[in-house]
């Protein structure tokens, strides 16, 4: 994939996670949540129990991370003013 490709999957994966209920509630999540939650979608993309992902497992993984640390990045203002962040 070239550059231009992986930006867009990224924006439309930001625009699903937006969609999903509960989404609302981001405004409440701290810098060790998002960490937490990006991790996860991390971890999803390596290698378990010496089972080795597929290349469209581990891409969307990632693409599934980048997009959550979109999200953490839109969120850092908010959590700055609530002093979750200096």
């Amino acid at each position: 994939m070239n550059r231009e490709t992986i930006l867009d999957k990224i924006t439309k994966e930001r625009e699903r996670q937006y969609q999903l209920p509960g989404s609302e509630f981001d405004m409440k999540n701290g810098p060790n949540d998002w960490v937490a939650i990006a991790s996860k979608y991390l971890s999803e993309g390596s290698r378990f129990g010496g089972v080795t992902p597929s290349k469209e497992d581990f891409d969307d993984a990632l693409i599934k991370a980048a997009a959550l640390i979109v999200a953490a990045l839109e969120h850092s203002d908010h959590m700055k003013m609530e002093k979750r962040l200096k």
